[in-house]
């Protein structure tokens, strides 16, 4: 099942990729980047590095919707990545990833764009309690992988661009299995695009996705159930069965963008779990709520059937005593049909994961 959701979010980002609408311009992106591994939390102290990074792209504008006017006609496209880490206790991680690269503004042979990335990624050396006790940043070897970028771009030719790039590279498995505090890179380097051609195989032009119908100013409703797994540290790093299920609101203010609010109701069984063992440890009995409920606001991103999520959002009740009163989620969604939709979303306490969420709702 583990494996099954990953290949899920794979194939979420391949919708991503393919439900651009009309395609010209592919181009062939090579980055080589410095990085330096930034020390969080104490845990990843023992594992920072310099880490060097090599990517390889395979990108097409887009063209053809209406939002790729919106955000100025992107590169959307895959990724491939490389990074040595800098430190045997991590080693090496390979990943695959999907990509939009709006464009922030141009000025003669001069461009600025940003890039976000999501993906997999695949750490050589994980946590291993007899071999690898040091490494408390990655407890898994499947990681998702997360990226932000800064690119400058200028034209050497009518097929060349130099590029020269900055972001932050984030790999963690969502608490999926501990120990994950998480590597988060920060990183600079430069790169080369290629133009291969005008227009792109004709194979792409056949995931000519029709619009999602939407009206500007108008409220929709959507009911969502979400799975989960949680690894817990103080129960020898058993993993457990979290569920979800929301309502949210939303109003389309632009063909690119919703305001969102809603209601959360969450039963995580790692989160019981561990509060009952330290109930029956200490001879005490803190009181703690099993189900948490809270209130959620947030933004979506519509780029045609998908759109990119964030929310932030305070629990009704507070847990416990010493839980976080706030927690944040960030996420793909994507429309299977005009009332059904999919999303994958990560949902966090601050810079710590708590779960990550796999959705499937009813929107009308």
């Amino acid at each position: 099942m583990m494996y099954k959701r990953q290949f899920c979010l794979i194939a979420i980002l391949v919708l991503w990729f393919l439900s651009g609408g009309v395609f010209s311009q592919s181009y062939l992106q090579f980055q080589a980047s410095q990085g330096y591994t930034v020390a969080h939390n104490s845990d990843v102290r023992e594992v920072q590095g310099y880490p060097f990074l090599f990517k390889l792209d395979y990108a097409s504008r887009l063209k053809g919707k209406e939002y790729h006017d919106h955000l100025k006609h992107p590169l959307a496209g895959m990724s491939l990545t490389y990074i040595n880490h800098d430190n045997r206790d991590t080693g090496r991680s390979y990943s695959i990833s999907g990509f939009l690269q709006p464009t922030l503004g141009r000025w003669g042979s001069n461009e600025l764009s940003t890039r976000i990335s999501l993906g997999l990624a695949y750490v050589t050396n994980p946590f291993d309690p007899i071999n690898n006790q040091l490494q408390k940043a990655i407890g898994s070897n499947v990681n998702y992988l997360g990226e932000a970028q800064l690119i400058y771009s200028f034209d050497l030719s009518d097929k060349f661009d130099l590029n020269f790039q900055t972001g932050i590279t984030h790999i963690s498995n969502a608490a999926r299995k501990l120990p994950n505090s998480g590597l988060n890179i920060l990183f600079f380097g430069a790169g080369l695009s290629y133009q291969l051609s005008e227009e792109s195989s004709e194979i792409y032009k056949r995931f000519n996705h029709k619009n999602l119908a939407y009206e500007i100013g108008r409220f929709t409703h959507t009911f969502m159930l979400r799975s989960g797994v949680k690894s817990i540290r103080a129960l020898d790093f058993a993993v457990f069965p979290a569920y979800g299920a929301n309502y949210t609101t939303a109003l389309r203010y632009s063909p690119i963008g919703s305001w969102t609010a809603g209601l959360d109701l969450d039963y995580n069984r790692g989160y019981v779990r561990e509060n009952m063992a330290v109930n029956e440890s200490s001879g005490e009995e803190r009181d703690f709520v099993r189900w948490r409920t809270g209130f959620a606001m947030g933004h979506e991103f519509h780029m045609n059937k998908l759109s990119f999520l964030t929310q932030f959002a305070t629990y009704l009740k507070r847990p416990r005593a010493d839980h976080n009163l706030f927690y944040q989620r960030y996420g793909l969604k994507y429309h299977l049909t005009k009332n059904w939709l999919a999303a994958a979303t990560l949902r966090a306490h601050g810079g710590r994961a708590d779960y990550m969420e796999w959705t499937l709702g009813y929107s009308f």
